[in-house]
């Protein structure tokens, strides 16, 4: 089992930073599925739950998103999903409130803040917008996990810091450096 916990962990490194140097917000929400599943089966196996709730809600939030920006389903099937994602995002909040009433920490309370700061940036139809919002959640969630001494998430933190910082800053300035780096375009 600890094998396992350790290769979901790393995985989640994998996934995460895939779904950060896609160039299209169709790639990022199909590649945010992925990151999605690992991360809640990493998570339910080391006892995280801000990072089971958080993908769950990731998920639907994605899958809502993906929806209504990709495919042309019917409106009543658009707000039934809206009305479930709410839901399960009003108790997700519930849920991070007691947990942390139950167990305060500046670990933990920053976990619940990278939460909200990555459900802000699933939120935005702009591709820079969820860049700039990922931006700041690798810095809070970053310094989260190092609290909480979850190695695998620090790691992804800083890759993704990285990795928005070149999209956010050293792009828009110089954006065929990209298009020699990466194979794939839009």
């Amino acid at each position: 089992m600890p094998s396992l916990i350790d290769i979901l962990g790393w995985t989640s490194v994998f996934f995460y930073v895939f779904l950060m140097v896609f160039n299209g917000m169709k790639n990022v929400r199909l590649a945010s599925f992925l990151s999605v599943i690992n991360d809640v089966s990493w998570g339910v196996m080391i006892g995280v739950m801000p990072k089971v709730l958080l993908n769950l809600v990731v998920g639907s939030v994605t899958l809502y998103r993906y929806l209504c920006d990709f495919t042309d389903i019917s409106q009543k099937m658009t707000r039934l999903i809206l009305v479930v994602m709410i839901a399960f995002l009003l108790y997700a909040t519930y849920f991070s409130v007691n947990d942390y009433l139950a167990n305060p920490s500046l670990g933990l309370l920053l976990t619940w803040a990278d939460f909200a700061i990555i459900l802000t940036a699933l939120s935005f139809k702009k591709l820079r917008l969820f860049q700039f919002f990922m931006w700041i959640s690798a810095f809070v969630g970053g310094y989260a996990y190092y609290l909480l001494g979850i190695d695998q998430m620090v790691v992804i933190k800083l890759i993704v810091a990285c990795i928005m910082s070149h999209k956010l800053f050293i792009h828009p300035l110089f954006p065929q450096l990209e298009s020699k780096l990466l194979f794939w375009k839009k």
